[in-house]
C-alpha cells in the first residue's frame, strides 16, 4: 500500500513539474515527459497487467489536469505501461541503453497512439511530418532524461518492494 502512495505522490510532482516549468522548456512542440519514464519503469518492474493499469490512471490524471480530452492520454499511457511490461521477461534489465531507448521508443508510441486517437475522432488533422518532428524531438528529450531519473526511480521502487517485503 506504501508504494501505491508513493507513487502516486511521484505522479502528482511529475505532473506539476511537467505542467508548468517544463511546458516552457519545449523545443519546436516538443516537451519532457518524465511521467513516460515512470510508467515505463512500472511497466517493466511489476508487469504488463500492473504497467496498464498504472499508466491508463497517469493517463487518465494527465487528461484531467491539463484540459485535454478524456481518454486521449489515457489510452497512450495505458499502451506505454503495457508495451514496457511486455519487456519484463525479455530485457536484460542491467543494459546501460535500457532507459534511453525504452524512454524514447515508448515516447514515440504516447504521441503516436495520442494522435491517431485525436485523428480517429476527429480532434486533429496534424501533417505527418509535424508528427514525425515531435515523436523524434519528445523521443530525444526523453532519452536525455531518461537515464538519471530512470536510475532514481528505479532505486525507490527496490526501496519500496524491500520495505513491504520486510513489514509483511
Amino acid at each position: 500500500m506504501i508504494r501505491y502512495a508513493v507513487y502516486l505522490l511521484l505522479v502528482t510532482a511529475l505532473l506539476a513539474l511537467q505542467t508548468t516549468w517544463l511546458a516552457g522548456a519545449g523545443i519546436g512542440g516538443a516537451v519532457p515527459d518524465p511521467l513516460v519514464i515512470l510508467i515505463m519503469i512500472v511497466g517493466l518492474f511489476h508487469g504488463p497487467e500492473e504497467g496498464a493499469v498504472f499508466g491508463a490512471g497517469v493517463g487518465l490524471l494527465e487528461d484531467v489536469v491539463t484540459g485535454a480530452p478524456l481518454g486521449l492520454g489515457m489510452l497512450a499511457d495505458l499502451c506505454v505501461g503495457f508495451a514496457a511490461g511486455l519487456g519484463v521477461r525479455i530485457i536484460y534489465m542491467e543494459n546501460v541503453w535500457l532507459p534511453v531507448l525504452g524512454a524514447a521508443a515508448l515516447t514515440g508510441l504516447r504521441v503516436i497512439v495520442w494522435v491517431g486517437a485525436a485523428h480517429l475522432v476527429g480532434l486533429l488533422q496534424p501533417p505527418l511530418l509535424e508528427v514525425l518532428r515531435v515523436v523524434l524531438l519528445g523521443a530525444c528529450y526523453n532519452g536525455l532524461v531518461a537515464f538519471p531519473l530512470y536510475h532514481g526511480l528505479r532505486s525507490l521502487d527496490r526501496a519500496l518492494v524491500r520495505f513491504r517485503e520486510e513489514s509483511r
